[in-house]
């Protein structure tokens, strides 16, 4: 038997969704961020204090995250693609904007911590959240999963079809979303064992990095809660398990998020942020697939170089050892192979785009709507240097293709 085909409607419209994030969306999530706690009704101080601390933190925590509700803008405009206007409604569309906001919490999550991990001492221009609340930062990202939960449970229908489905979800989000951190864990331990002589080392495990390790960094990293992201979309428009979860919708999410997180650790290059914190990006897991032959031969004395630089100088904090980085970087041409592996990603993307709308339909924009988001949703600085990034000449073709939705197949209507 065919599996279920998504039926897709309408197109991308960003200014509009900009609109709709900025309006009616932040109505329901300011009136979400007043949801009652589950328990702690043992006495009214007990309650009025808790309840009071909950809805602050849910109020105020995302405005630190540079995300500015990107996770749910894909909700919004992935379900818009996916559903007839009839259940576009107001009444519908609200209950869109509630999971949305449950998504936007648990996406929070991800960002606050990882900030809390890299010592960032700044994010949207505000101080990070860790700094700000260093006594109840670890209880406020509990509080943002377990009211994200207790959206799904008071507000999705207990005649949807799909609320259990997304409520698991859900949790089984929260528990993968542990997984990023095991990198970091490692950084810590290796740091911790590495100082020698009063002088720190780098934690950097450069005999693990490779050009394929770059893979599940980003499927920890992104792919895998923008998969969810999606999924609570189409289980909200009421599209099954007949949908395909993996095959090549799941490849076509793959290699979006890929290109997104190339063009993050693009951007953000010009602040040092992650050379000081060791972070695996596509920029060093380059760098040491040349070092070991991985782009073809290299002399010798180039591979120790590099090997050297990384071994002792990424992720150690001083200035000194970041313009070493830099420049063994430069020396060995990692920006440029940068931008030839963003251009492979994005050639290649077409190609998984034309799958994925062979397998189910799958809306054609994903992969554009996440790299003009991404330059929408940063501070003014960085949206001008990634809108530039993706105007050059080498990428304005494989971008307009990955835009136009008039390729789209309509499937047939669902029974």
């Amino acid at each position: 038997m065919e599996a279920q085909r998504f039926r897709l409607y309408g197109e991308m419209d960003l200014a509009a969704l900009r609109r709709e994030i900025d309006g009616p969306y932040r109505e329901v999530h300011d009136e979400l961020a007043a949801i009652p706690q589950y328990g702690y009704n043992d006495s009214a101080f007990d309650w009025k204090h808790t309840q009071a601390g909950a809805e602050y933190a849910v109020r105020n925590l995302w405005s630190t995250a540079w995300q500015c509700h990107y996770a749910t803008a894909l909700v919004i405009h992935f379900y818009r693609r996916i559903t007839p206007q009839e259940y576009q409604s107001p009444a519908h569309m609200r209950l869109v904007y509630a999971v949305g906001t449950a998504v936007d919490w648990i996406t929070t999550i991800t960002i606050v911590m990882d900030d809390w991990m890299d010592g960032a001492r700044v994010r949207n221009g505000q101080p990070t959240w860790h700094l700000q609340h260093p006594r109840s930062f670890a209880n406020d990202n509990f509080i943002l999963a377990t009211q994200a939960l207790n959206v799904l449970s008071a507000v999705v229908p207990d005649h949807h079809p799909f609320k259990r489905e997304m409520h698991d979800r859900t949790v089984r989000q929260i528990a993968h979303d542990a997984h990023y951190w095991g990198y970091h864990t490692l950084l810590d331990l290796r740091r911790a064992q590495a100082t020698v002589g009063g002088v720190a080392r780098s934690p950097v495990p450069v005999a693990d990095i490779t050009l394929e390790a770059h893979q599940p960094v980003v499927f920890n990293r992104a792919t895998d809660w923008l998969h969810w992201a999606i999924s609570m979309a189409r289980l909200l428009a009421c599209y099954g398990s007949g949908i395909p979860d993996g095959g090549a919708f799941l490849d076509y999410i793959a290699g979006a998020t890929t290109a997104a997180c190339v063009v993050d650790d693009i951007v953000d290059a010009v602040t040092d942020d992650d050379i000081r914190n060791g972070e695996p990006t596509i920029q060093l897991c380059l760098a040491a697939h040349k070092a070991t032959g991985g782009l073809g031969p290299i002399a010798a004395e180039t591979a120790a170089d590099i090997l050297d630089t990384l071994q002792n100088h990424a992720g150690v904090d001083t200035a000194a050892d970041i313009e070493l980085v830099r420049r063994m970087y430069a020396r060995n041409g990692i920006p440029e192979l940068t931008l030839d592996y963003l251009e492979a990603l994005l050639d290649r993307l077409v190609q998984l785009r034309q799958a994925a709308l062979h397998e189910c339909s799958a809306p054609g924009d994903i992969a554009a709507f996440l790299l003009y988001w991404l330059a929408i949703d940063r501070d003014a600085e960085r949206a001008g240097e990634t809108g530039g990034l993706l105007k050059q000449e080498r990428f304005g073709d494989l971008i307009a293709q990955l835009a136009h939705a008039g390729e789209d197949q309509v499937a047939p209507a669902r029974s």
